[in-house]
């Protein structure tokens, strides 16, 4: 797994979320700053978070070579992922 190329490749995915929570404070009306922006924030880090934790178990499956896995999808497991260590396999 080679870090440095996912540590760039999600450094630019957090600038672009980051602008887009800066860009709805800038929208907000005045008395509403949070209520329309901080969904907006969360929201873009979260799908950060998603693809983060997709590409770091990607890169990690491609890097061994000793497994014929293919590709997966956490998200397609649920937001609770696996349900738990106990039942990764």
């Amino acid at each position: 797994m080679d870090r440095d190329v996912l540590v760039d490749q999600m450094t630019e995915r957090f600038r672009e979320a980051y602008v887009k929570g800066l860009d709805a404070v800038e929208r907000a009306p005045d008395g509403q700053w949070i209520a329309a922006s901080e969904f907006v924030f969360r929201d873009a880090f979260l799908e950060v978070m998603k693809e983060s934790y997709q590409a770091a178990l990607q890169a990690k499956i491609d890097a061994d070579s000793s497994r014929q896995a293919g590709t997966f999808s956490p998200s397609e497991l649920g937001v609770g992922g696996l349900g738990g260590a106990a039942q990764q396999g």
